[in-house]
């Protein structure tokens, strides 16, 4: 989203005309596309991304027109395409990932620090890096290390906390449901 506002943002240095409506509008388009590719499962999720949506679109529409006057437009689009930067490196480093875990597996997610976390986001993003940008194929992606838990189902795969299976009666192990 900053690369976007950027664009849009230095859109605005180009000399009046035809280019700089173009630089503008690709920028705009290009963020609307990327805002509309990103899609909440939930009706209440959605409707929490909805409310948090409308509150910053009112924010930016109070504080705009004052930074539009003392940065110019290019100043004023640059400086919340930082704040989207910031935002990301925040969630980056404190958010932890929680796609597709058992609750088990969130627990053991959310007993490691804060710090730890951070380390290994970083290294997550390194490896993000050298493998899809400078295509080093041959790079291991890192592992965050679990704290080890006491996981009782009730059956043989007890000693094998990652792999639950279910009974054919689609109840969770150990007659839960």
């Amino acid at each position: 989203m900053a690369i976007f506002q950027l664009l849009t943002g230095l859109g605005f240095l180009l000399p009046e005309g035809k280019g700089q409506l173009a630089m503008v509008m690709t920028g705009m388009c290009m963020l609307n596309r990327l805002i509309t590719l990103i899609h909440l499962d939930t009706d209440s999720g959605m409707s929490m991304a909805t409310a948090l949506l409308w509150f910053f679109n009112f924010l930016l529409a109070v504080t705009f027109p004052k930074f539009q006057d003392a940065f110019h437009n290019t100043g004023a689009l640059g400086y919340y395409a930082a704040w989207c930067v910031v935002g990301w490196v925040l969630i980056l480093l404190f958010v932890p990932e929680t796609k597709d875990l058992t609750l088990e597996q969130l627990d053991a997610r959310f007993s490691i620090s804060s710090k730890s976390h951070a380390k290994y986001a970083v290294k997550q993003c390194l490896y993000v890096i050298r493998r899809y940008i400078l295509r080093r194929h041959r790079v291991k992606r890192p592992v965050i290390d679990l704290p080890p838990q006491e996981y009782d189902y009730g059956h043989k795969e007890a000693d094998h906390p990652r792999k639950i299976s279910f009974d054919s009666d689609d109840k969770m192990p150990g007659g839960v449901n």
